[in-house]
This record gives C-alpha cells, sequence and structure tokens, in this order.
C-alpha cells in the first residue's frame, strides 16, 4: 500500500524526551522508528549526570548540544563540527559519534555513518540507543540480517526503557525483508506494551492486510482511525483493508472522514478521484 517512513532523528536527552512524537504519522505509512542518542551513560559511552563529570565532560556535552541544534535546523556542516569539537575535548564520547553518524547519513554518506556508529560501539558496546540507530542505519542499507541483530541486541538489556520504539523498527524491517510473519509478531510484542501507539496500531494492519488477514487488519487500523491519531494516510490504509475485505461500512466511513478531515491531503484527492491503485500512494 505504501512505503515505509523515513524515521525521525532524536539526539540528546532533551530530545529523546520528545521521542514519542514520532507516533504521529507523516510521509507514509510505515513509520521506522525513531532514531535516538543518548546523552546520558547508557553502557558507558556517555557523560553521567552526577558532580563528578570532568570539565572537558561538560564541555564535550555543551558542544554534542550546539551539533544536535545544528542538526535540526539542517546547518550540516557546522553540526558536524560540533560533534568534532565534542571529540576534541573527549575522545571517547560515545553519544558524538552517535550524533556524527546521523550526521553523514544526512548528508548521504552512509560510509562514514557506518564508520562511525561502529565506532560508538566500539567503545559503548551496551548503549541501546546506538544499537537502535545502527539497526535503522542497516536496515536502510538493505543489510538486513545485520539490522536484526543490532534490534536484538537492544531489546535484550535489561530494564531498556524504550523497547516500543525497537519492536517498531525491527518490525518494519522484518517487514521490509519480507519477513511478513516475523513482522507480525515482532510488532504484537510493541503492540502490548503501547496499545494506544497509533504507529504500531497502523503498521501491524499493513502487515496483517499482507498476510491476508484482513479482519485482524481492520480491528487494528479502527482503533486507530477512532482516535486523536487519526491521519489522511491512516485512514487511506483504512479505506484500502476496508475495500479489500469487502466492507463498504467502513470504506464509507473512513472515505467521509478522511475528505471532511483532510480535504486537501493527497490521499483524500484520489479518494475523490477513485484512484484506489495510484502507484504514487501504494508502493507495498
Amino acid at each position: 500500500m505504501s512505503a515505509p517512513l523515513r524515521p525521525h532523528a532524536f539526539a540528546s536527552t532533551g530530545t529523546l524526551r520528545r521521542a514519542f512524537a514520532c507516533f504521529a504519522l507523516v510521509g507514509a505509512v510505515l513509520l521506522g522508528g525513531c532514531a535516538a542518542t543518548s546523552t546520558a551513560g547508557g553502557g558507558g559511552g556517555g557523560v553521567a549526570a552526577t558532580g563528578s563529570e570532568s570539565s572537558a565532560a561538560k564541555r564535550a556535552q555543551i558542544r554534542l548540544e550546539l551539533a544536535e541544534g545544528y542538526y535540526q535546523r539542517g546547518q550540516l556542516d557546522v553540526a558536524l563540527s560540533e560533534t568534532n569539537k565534542a571529540l576534541a575535548e573527549k575522545s571517547d564520547f560515545a553519544p558524538a559519534y552517535t550524533m556524527q553518524a546521523l550526521i553523514y547519513m544526512a548528508m548521504n554518506n552512509p560510509g562514514k555513518a557506518d564508520a562511525s556508529y561502529r565506532e560508538a560501539l566500539r567503545i559503548a558496546p551496551g548503549n541501546p540507543d546506538t544499537l537502535h540507530n545502527y539497526g535503522w542505519f542497516l536496515c536502510q542499507q538493505k543489510r538486513y540480517a545485520e539490522s536484526f541483530a543490532q534490534f536484538e541486541k537492544a531489546l535484550a538489556i535489561p530494564d531498556y526503557r524504550y523497547p516500543v520504539r525497537t519492536y517498531l523498527a525491527l518490525g518494519v524491517c522484518q517487514y521490509r525483508a519480507g519477513k511478513w510473519t516475523a513482522a507480525e509478531q515482532t510488532l504484537r510484542k510493541g503492540f502490548a506494551l503501547d496499545p494506544a501507539n497509533p504507529a504500531l496500531g497502523t503498521n501491524l494492519a499493513v502487515v496483517l492486510d499482507r498476510l491476508g488477514k484482513y479482519n485482524d487488519a481492520l480491528f487494528y487500523i479502527a482503533r486507530v482511525n477512532s482516535g486523536q491519531y487519526a491521519s489522511a494516510q491512516s485512514l487511506w490504509v483504512g479505506i484500502l483493508i476496508a475495500r479489500r475485505a469487502g466492507n463498504p461500512d467502513d470504506t464509507a466511513q473512513w472515505t467521509n472522514q478522511l475528505e471532511q478531515k483532510f480535504p486537501d491531503s493527497t490521499e483524500a484527492i484520489a479518494a475523490q478521484q477513485g484512484r484506489f491503485d495510484d502507484s504514487a500512494l501504494l508502493n507495498y
């Protein structure tokens, strides 16, 4: 039906607290999981928030936060310069390497991004944020088996704070790799932890539709479309699944909802024109 979403990138601790904003769907149907790096300890490469922090570590932290700000504003060269300055202050500062990797990916330089991720994990092999980010990077590169391994390492870490994010990303990557049954199982695990998460609900509906489980797919997409996070894309997914399931009532309800709430959206225009097989909207 639709292509996977590009992941949102989250950098420092302050941004990480906003990670669940990525539950809102944007750009397409499948959300690949929010990339995040933590500037807190997380496996030995971060800065512990205690009075024993060295002045160099504090300066590295400040440089990393500046890098994040520039990265979010699209000033990639300046952001990269700030990560280099952070590493000049503290050469084993793993979060700076992870931020550097995100910047290199934005610069379309996957080779350097890969090297930065590897260095971050050499320093802090147990940092779940870096494992998650590297897993998503590998998924984008279609290195699926390697991607799965990174996600599974993150999920195996005791007291990992964001397993939902990683179940979501792993499920999407399994889907991309054609492992639809595995994707269903993974996304169900994430859904069990956070049944109100619209990204998980929508992605699970997409996978179930692909597996021909139309009634199950309708159940999950109906949960999303009846809530506050219903979007043009989730409604579009619902319409397509309902049509495939031969359910005219849901088809009509979601089409009406789409046209009323999102009249200028690409999906609403396509629905009005009857373009339910539009390849620009249906890429999965």
